[in-house]
């Protein structure tokens, strides 16, 4: 029996269906499997879903007087708590096995963050700095979990409030609002903050909304149309639904586009039924046998795919990829069958039993991500990481370290050389680079914190003005290549400053791999660079001088295009294979100082160490 079932409202085998369509979708996005890179789309499938159900089961609770915060909160817990830690305790000890501590510190706050519903507040918070790739966070999946928990905690009280002010229409009015409210801010936050806009449930919540409304609405819209009428729209929200899952898109974030699968998933819901093509389709045995299981292969799926590509030295390929699905779902029917069933069931775990341990498994994760994240993921376990900074935090902090030099003003004029560094973080590598080496001794240094197609403010400019040397240091894709052309035009029409670009950086495709081979092999590894790198750095080398550009991977591979894991001191040279730790800023920067582009900076100065820290 389904939890809709259980809860009163009348079971509808196609919502399975539309279930099992998300989470395939999810799940072929995931695995990079070609032609399915908007898959995750899926999930705005389920918000819609999930509105629909919630409201549904409330509205009827609060019609019937039988309306209890605490016995719904009880539904939730049963339905989402006992498989999500079983998927959390299995993934802990994998991590601790597999993992560095950069990655391992990662994992253990999401950990925390998970297990409390705010991982995808952790993930905004994080996002854009530094952050693990999503391909290898094992519970970067579980943000939607936090979008719908925290929807999940708000929603009954606004009801509540909402009949007690009005009963049905003054829930009706209630939810056009909070709706119309948090598409509006969708729409704004698409532009001003996309990582905001995908993350955060003001801009999510418009989606559990359509489907509340599609729930309050339908007694008066289904009977507005007959059978026939009511297939073909059916049918036309199945084609709207899944049509977007497998179109290309340029952004991930929800936009005005995403009313378009919102809609059809609102079609279904209204009109859907077992009856009709897109009826038979959904309500089909096979359909409503991985929607049942949807949610355990939801939450299998990202851990799969993260641990083989955490063992994984090269991206593994997409026959291998696919081939995982197979497990993921037998994995999600064993939790299905064994943990999701009982659990729901009143009759088989008791609350009390469900309450411990759901708390006891809580308290066992929650002291595993503290550890993991207080420890620094054990990070003085591992020499090949111990250059001064100690972690994943600190690793951050010694990149962050540059950015006082944001807070200097180069001076008109004066015996000192005038260096102006605008980028990103790899601008902060730069600095860190040359003081590590000791090439800016003396030198007045400003860093000028950037995006790379950002217009240059009238202070940036001033302070062009004043430079001697201007590097612009970034993290650019193929397609920012234009940008950076552009911003060295601008430049040297502003300026007589002598201009240098920096080039991409780029170890490899994942350094815990690495740290599985023999010790015979692993010192002297040597990685391929990234293709985004590559490509990056090929499209700035075609488009610059090469008087200006500063081919980093260039200068650090050898002649299979490999450049090196380690130093020559059995160092990492980078634990996120982007960014330098100490030791990798020393030795990449006794390497790049060599190219001729920089010789007129550092014979422009007296190379003693720059001030201390």
């Amino acid at each position: 029996m389904t939890g809709a079932a259980r809860s009163g409202l009348a079971y509808r085998p196609e919502i399975d269906g539309l279930r099992a369509i998300a989470v395939v979708a999810v799940i072929l996005c995931h695995a990079k499997i070609p032609g399915f890179r908007t898959g995750f789309l899926g999930v705005d499938l389920f918000f819609v879903i999930s509105g629909y159900l919630i409201t549904g089961v409330l509205a009827a609770d609060l019609a019937q007087g039988r309306f209890s915060i605490l016995r719904f909160y009880e539904r939730r817990i049963r339905r989402i708590i006992p498989a999500l830690m079983l998927v959390m305790l299995l993934c802990i000890p994998f991590a601790v096995w597999l993992m560095l501590p950069d990655d391992l510190e990662n994992f253990g706050q999401s950990l925390v963050g998970t297990t409390l519903f705010a991982n995808n507040i952790l993930l905004f918070l994080t996002s854009g700095y530094f952050e693990m790739e999503v391909q290898f966070k094992p519970l970067m999946h579980s943000w939607s979990l936090g979008v719908e928990e925290q929807y999940y905690l708000v929603v009954p009280l606004l009801m509540g409030l909402a009949w007690r002010l009005g009963k049905a229409r003054g829930l009706l009015i209630g939810v056009v609002a909070v709706t119309a409210l948090s598409f509006a801010a969708c729409l704004f936050l698409a532009r001003a903050a996309p990582v905001a806009d995908f993350f955060l449930i003001v801009s999510r919540g418009w989606e559990l909304g359509a489907g509340a409304l599609a729930m309050l609405l339908e007694p008066r819209i289904r009977p507005l149309a007959d059978r026939r009428t009511a297939a073909r729209l059916a049918l036309a929200g199945l084609a709207l639904a899944v049509i977007p899952l497998v179109l290309p898109v340029t952004n991930l974030s929800p936009d005005a586009r995403t009313l378009v699968p919102v809609l059809g998933v609102c079609l279904i819901l209204l009109f859907g039924g077992q009856a009709g093509p897109a009826g038979k389709l959904l309500s089909s045995r096979p359909f409503v046998a991985v929607g049942l299981m949807s949610y355990s292969a939801y939450l299998f799926q990202q851990p799969v795919f993260a641990f083989v590509r955490i063992v994984s030295l090269d991206e593994p390929a997409h026959a291998l990829m696919a081939a995982l699905i197979v497990p993921i779902f037998v994995c999600a029917w064993a939790s299905w069958r064994f943990v999701e069933q009982p659990c729901r069931d009143r009759n088989r775990v008791s609350t009390r039993a469900l309450l411990a341990g759901s708390a006891a498994a809580a308290l066992v994760v929650l002291a595993a991500g503290l550890t993991f994240h207080f420890t620094s993921g054990f990070y003085r376990n591992w020499p090949e990481l111990a250059g001064g900074e100690s972690g994943r935090s600190a690793n951050i902090a010694y990149n962050e370290s540059a950015r006082r030099f944001t807070k200097v003003q180069l001076p008109e004029a004066g015996g000192k050389v005038r260096l102006l560094v605008i980028g990103d973080s790899f601008a902060a590598d730069f600095i860190n680079m040359a003081n590590e080496t000791g090439r800016v001794g003396g030198y007045v240094i400003k860093l000028a914190p950037i995006a790379v197609c950002a217009r240059l403010k009238p202070g940036l400019v001033e302070q062009a003005h004043r430079a001697d040397f201007i590097v612009l240091a970034y993290r650019f894709k193929p397609k920012d290549v234009r940008c950076i052309v552009q911003r060295v035009t601008r430049l040297q029409g502003e300026t007589s400053a002598k201009i240098i670009i920096i080039g991409r950086k780029s170890f490899g495709y994942n350094n815990n791999a690495v740290m599985q081979l023999p010790e015979s092999q692993r010192w002297t590894w040597r990685v391929a660079p990234q293709p985004e790198a590559l490509e990056a750095n090929e499209a700035a080398r075609r488009a610059l001088p090469s008087t200006l550009y500063v081919d980093v991977i260039g200068m650090l591979a050898d002649a299979q295009g490999r450049v090196p894991v380690f130093t020559p001191d059995r160092k990492f040279i980078s634990q996120d294979r982007e960014h330098l730790t100490r030791p990798g800023a020393i030795y990449v920067g006794g390497i790049l100082f060599r190219h001729p582009a920089l010789a007129a900076l550092l014979a422009a100065g007296n190379p003693k160490p720059a001030d201390p820290r």
